[in-house]
This record gives C-alpha cells, sequence and structure tokens, in this order.
C-alpha cells in the first residue's frame, strides 16, 4: 500500500513539473489569460498566434532579468471589476431574451430583445482586452539588455517584443493620460504615462517634445524612479 502511495505521490509531482514548465516564465502566479494562453500554446498550430498575443521575451545565455514594470495595479482590477459586471448583465440579457422569445410576441420585437444582448456581449469583449493590455504591456531590464513588450497598433489583440542595448534609451518623460477615467486615477495615485525615446527632445518655440517616442501607460511613481535610475543612473 506505501508503495502505491508513493507511486501515485511521485506521479502528481512530475504531473506538476510539467504544467509548471509550459507556463510563461517570469510570472511566479500565472494569471488565468496567461495559463489560458500557454495552454493554447501546447498546439502547434496555435503556437504562432499564441506568442502573438502574449510575446514571450527570448533570454540569451546567462541573461537574467533584474527587474520588470507593468502597468499600473489599478488597471487590472478596474478592468477585472468592469468583466464581472458585465459578464453578469451579459448573462442576465441572455436568460432575459430567451424567456422573453418563448412569450407570444412579434418576430421584430424577439429580434430586436436579442439584438440588445449584443450590448453587454461587445463590453465584454472590450473588457477582456483591458486585461489582456495589462499582462501585454511589460517593461523588463536584464543584466545584458532592455525588453519592451507592447501592443502592436497595426493589430488590435496582438503585442511585439523589442529588444534593446542596454543604455540606448534616451529619454524617460512623464505626462497625464489622455483618458479622463485614467488620469482620475493618476490625480490619485500619483501614477503618470511614460514616454520613451531614442532620439531625445526636439526643442520648439512653444516648448520641448520628444521625438519618436513610445508611450507606456500607467506606470507608479515608485517604477519610474527605479526606470530613471537603471537609464541615467
Amino acid at each position: 500500500m506505501s508503495t502505491l502511495r508513493t507511486w501515485l505521490a511521485d506521479r502528481w509531482r512530475r504531473g506538476k513539473v510539467r504544467r509548471v514548465a509550459l507556463l510563461p516564465p517570469l510570472a511566479p502566479s500565472p494569471a488565468a489569460i496567461e495559463r489560458v494562453v500557454a495552454w493554447l500554446s501546447r498546439f502547434r498550430l496555435l503556437r504562432p498566434l499564441m506568442e502573438g498575443v502574449l510575446p514571450v521575451p527570448r533570454l540569451l545565455r546567462d541573461e537574467t532579468v533584474q527587474l520588470e514594470i507593468r502597468m499600473a495595479p489599478y488597471r487590472l482590477q478596474a478592468a477585472r471589476t468592469l468583466f464581472t459586471i458585465v459578464l453578469a448583465l451579459l448573462l442576465l440579457s441572455l436568460v432575459g431574451a430567451a424567456v422573453i422569445s418563448l412569450l407570444p410576441i412579434s418576430g421584430f420585437l424577439r429580434a430586436g430583445v436579442w439584438l440588445f444582448t449584443l450590448l453587454p456581449l461587445l463590453g465584454f469583449f472590450k473588457t477582456v482586452h483591458q486585461i489582456l493590455l495589462y499582462y501585454q504591456w511589460r517593461f523588463m531590464l536584464t543584466n545584458k539588455r532592455i525588453i519592451i513588450i507592447a501592443p502592436d497598433p497595426r493589430r488590435s489583440g496582438f503585442a511585439d517584443a523589442v529588444y534593446l542595448k542596454g543604455g540606448r534609451i534616451q529619454v524617460v518623460d512623464t505626462a497625464w493620460s489622455s483618458s479622463a477615467l485614467w488620469g482620475l486615477f493618476q490625480a490619485m495615485t500619483g501614477a503618470r504615462d511614460v514616454i520613451l525615446s531614442l532620439a531625445g527632445y526636439e526643442f520648439k518655440p512653444e516648448g520641448a517634445e520628444v521625438k519618436g517616442g513610445l508611450r507606456f501607460p500607467d506606470v507608479m511613481p515608485e517604477d519610474i524612479a527605479k526606470l530613471e535610475e537603471i537609464i541615467f543612473g
């Protein structure tokens, strides 16, 4: 009996090791969306697609991550809260539409009821996209280079990984969010959008403007301080 328990425990440990090996690196506690992407990446046909959604940085030999910066936690918390609300509204609207469809009403009204369910459905996909954006924005400093993972502006839902030689970033500028909602969160937490540029400033009569900058949204003040220390320290 003890031999059987030992064998089962060993099988369980090996299975756990295999499952952990399939999860994205650099994340000690992968989120649900990261686990889903990692699981789908097991299938060869879906692997290129999943790598485009949540790119996993390719580390060089003896390369280690020293610092990783993501968007402010309130971005994820707000998106999760909205996701829960929208999911509840979507389920309620589907149940309501199904019940109303059973009533003796005109086909036009029945179609209108089902059309109404598209609103929470669109909201559902929007909140999922906002959660995905949180995990797509990543700034990593390793002992050899800088790695930036950012959403692809030409393909919604996908992201690209950019690898920079250490010390190439010339400008770290901060700015308020263009969104009134996230600007309110920034006013309460001190977070700011961070503009990273390789080219520097362009001086104009009305002021200075960052040339060709990448805008990293909603970075907490302590992370901004760490970033400035890394780039200029």
